[in-house]
């Protein structure tokens, strides 16, 4: 075929548009390969990318395929005798590489017969099988001089004992630069507007000038002859130090108010300029405390350089910058969570994978690592393992309690950890210690209350929300008493937060009975806290809260209490079992490195046989190793089983105000958005409990305006979580 002759081919139209304005298919071919081959370049693969690009929409070179667009368009010429209805082209480019190459061909044949779908298994039922797809006669391609080279080796030496996981993790790889860089090339011809958007955010160097003068700033503000300040330097130096080893995998162990949030992102910072790291992502692992991170960053980087991304977060209608920044995270500060990351290295879907080939030449801070559930443990240290080995990747496991997630022989799913960034732990644990950590027997709820009668000033930590109630109602009723759970919608908690913070700063009563939202990093400082039993890593987050910026210069009690009865989860009380094991041994210093070892290394060895509980890793991942992988199975893995619901609380004038906008306005995000404060999380069957009170006024949005089922004191009415179902 001629010049002019392959020209007649386009891979996108113009609406309204004669087809001499539309985009040649060789022209899209060659941009996405280019694009997705300078994406894939970051883990080593730019040939693989390339060919990814060149092949993915080669279906579209053929006669059938080309009438489709032209009668889309009303246009009839030589091509309209061909037309067969909307063909898929998707797979005929896969079927191209498969019968060139059936070793890499097949790899690249999951990322091009998938590139709008999503990901496909190797063996399913019907014609959605990839293998089906394959056997299936090849069309009349026209494109046929595009014949790339087709790489024949790994960027990656084989683990024989993973290969399997790093086969179907390579894949994912290379669909997101395909995907992405489809995406990018297709909205520049279609939306010009659109793309310009993108990609503005400034560099690395540039935000790292920032943050040194307004850190320098912070810390000129503060008292050098405050302990706690001396210590936070020394955190400091040594992430500094640290930043100029070589990229792997980094442990910074740090007490609670350490100084680990704004050294982490030092460390990070000046590693990424050293080693020419592309961006940084933040995994916290409660969506409570994102915003506050996130805040934190923004006064130390701008607004310009952080973009949120998990489940909350919804950008403003107007803010096209930061909703185009999450469908590809290609801004150079991310702060997301647990579930919206390590759910998308297990997903098939093109929105969960395209933005994974800018995790690469990354520097990812996986704070409160300890938070990930032991029975998703070893599907998510394989994730942290593979980016570190193969994908660039500097991770930094950052935590007040280090859990025992080292490489051992007993522990051979762990991680070999290159480098502690701390220098001398037991050290800085001992200069930072501020409480006494000691288990004081077992109390019904009514008793602990009188306990906390005893105190001007108090906190109360407990491990389910009916127990906060219980407690609470056996207070009398006092402004000084306070009540905290997730019952409450965020702008409620923030109201009390407030006034919590205002009590103690004017030394007034202030009895504080919570769940466990208080310990992600709420900054509160109270004299005594009483804290449930539960595991060593919850006991640190409570001794947090108190004595947390060492006004006091003796320790203050951090008193451990079980119930005669506890109601809570099968998770609590197995790490609650183990935590009992070293309430006498290290009494006083329960929060200390070496409790804290203790602690993981039992709470581990019972919980081994658990640590991938849904089989993903060894159902669907170990036997890929030869290239046949279930991609629907393994995204399969979720972080959270059960999905919760919003309900959003319209009780004065701003939340019925923008209630009342909703049904009217033709963008709904942004309302959306400064609604979410308004919003508390329930399951299900509690919905069904209250579904008579609630307003449905659009898909999925539940509005409660009758204050008959909220309390200004404890939040909204409804049943306590069943069985193992639990948040705070």
């Amino acid at each position: 075929m001629d010049e002019d002759a392959i020209m007649k081919y386009y891979a996108h139209s113009l609406e309204g548009q004669p087809s001499e304005k539309w985009q040649p298919l060789e022209e899209h071919l060659k941009n996405v390969a280019e694009m997705a081959s300078e994406f894939a370049a970051s883990f080593k693969s730019e040939k693989w990318g390339y060919v990814a690009g060149l092949y993915h929409d080669l279906g579209k070179g053929t006669k059938p395929w080309q009438s489709y667009l032209r009668k889309a368009n009303k246009i009839v010429d030589e091509f309209a005798k061909y037309y067969e209805g909307h063909p898929n082209h998707a797979a005929d480019g896969a079927k191209r590489l498969f019968e060139n190459s059936k070793q890499a061909g097949k790899l690249l044949a999951y990322c091009i017969a998938g590139h709008h779908g999503g990901l496909p298994n190797w063996v399913d039922s019907g014609r959605a099988a990839l293998r089906e797809k394959l056997d299936e006669p090849l069309s009349g391609i026209s494109l046929s001089h595009m014949t790339p080279e087709i790489p024949t080796d790994l960027p990656f030496v084989l683990d024989q004992n993973r290969s399997g996981f790093q086969f179907q993790f390579f894949v994912r790889m290379l669909f997101s630069c395909l995907v992405d860089a489809d995406y990018l090339d297709t909205e520049k011809f279609l939306d010009t507007k659109r793309s310009a958007w993108r990609s503005t955010y400034p560099e690395i160097a540039v935000l790292h000038q920032r943050f040194w003068k307004n850190f320098d700033a912070l810390r000129v503000k503060a008292d050098p002859g405050l302990n706690v300040n001396v210590q936070r330097e020394r955190v400091l130096a040594d992430c500094i130090n640290a930043a100029e080893e070589s990229p792997g995998i980094f442990s910074l162990t740090v007490p609670t108010g350490g100084g680990k949030t704004l050294a982490s992102l030092a460390f990070a910072l000046n590693h990424a300029v050293k080693h020419g790291k592309e961006r940084i992502i933040y995994v916290i692992p409660f969506t409570s405390i994102i915003e506050q991170n996130a805040g934190v960053f923004r006064k130390m980087l701008d607004d310009d350089a952080v973009l949120e991304h998990h489940c909350n977060f919804m950008a403003d209608d107007k803010d096209w910058k930061n909703k185009l920044a999450a469908e590809n995270w290609d801004a150079p500060i991310i702060v997301t969570t647990n579930v919206q990351f390590f759910d998308s290295f297990y997903g098939n879907r093109t929105s969960k994978c395209r933005k994974l080939h800018n995790v690469a030449n990354s520097i990812v801070i996986f704070d409160e690592v300890q938070a990930i559930p032991v029975e998703k443990l070893t599907p998510c240290l394989e994730v942290i393992k593979e980016l570190s080995l193969n994908y660039g990747v500097t991770s930094v496991l950052c935590t007040a309690t280090q859990p025992a997630v080292e490489y051992s022989e007993k522990f051979q799913s762990g991680l070999k950890i290159d480098q502690e960034i701390i220098h001398d732990i037991p050290d800085l644990f001992g200069s930072l210690k501020r409480t006494e950590e000691v288990y004081i027997g077992t109390y019904s709820e009514a008793e602990v209350a009188e306990k906390l009668r005893l105190h001007e000033q108090v906190l109360c930590i407990v491990n389910t929300r009916q127990q906060a109630l219980e407690i609470f109602r056996s207070l009398p009723d006092s402004e000084s008493n306070i009540h905290l759970s997730a019952l409450m919608h965020p702008a409620h908690r923030s109201e009390k937060l407030s006034e919590i913070r205002s009590r103690l700063k004017d030394g007034l009563p202030c009895r504080v009975i919570s769940t466990q939202l208080i310990e992600a990093g709420v900054d509160v400082d109270f004299p005594v806290v009483y804290r449930a039993a539960a595991g060593i890593d919850s006991i640190a987050q409570a001794a947090g809260r108190c004595n947390r910026n060492g006004l006091s210069k003796t320790p203050c009690p951090v008193s451990i209490f079980s119930f005669l009865e506890d109601g809570g989860c099968s998770f609590f009380r197995q790490a609650t079992q183990s935590a009992e094991k070293l309430f006498d041994q290290y009494s006083g210093r329960l929060t200390g490195p070496e409790c804290v070892r203790a602690y993981f290394d039992d709470f581990f060895w019972k919980n081994q046989q658990r640590m991938d509980m849904d089989e993903i890793i060894k159902n669907f991942c170990i036997p890929a190793y030869m290239g046949e992988i279930q991609f629907h199975e393994i995204a399969g893995f979720k972080m959270i089983e059960s999905a919760t619901i919003p309900i959003i609380t319209a009780f004065d004038e701003e939340s019925r105000a923008l209630v009342d906008r909703l049904s009217l306005a033709e963008h709904k995000g942004g309302i959306l958005r400064k609604l979410q404060k308004y919003s508390v999380q329930i399951y299900p069957y509690q919905l069904d409990e209250i579904r008579e009170w609630l307003e449905n006024p659009l898909p999925s949005i539940w509005i409660l305006r009758s204050e008959e089922l909220y309390s200004t004191a404890t939040g909204l009415k409804c049943k306590p979580p069943q069985g193992n179902a639990f948040f705070g």
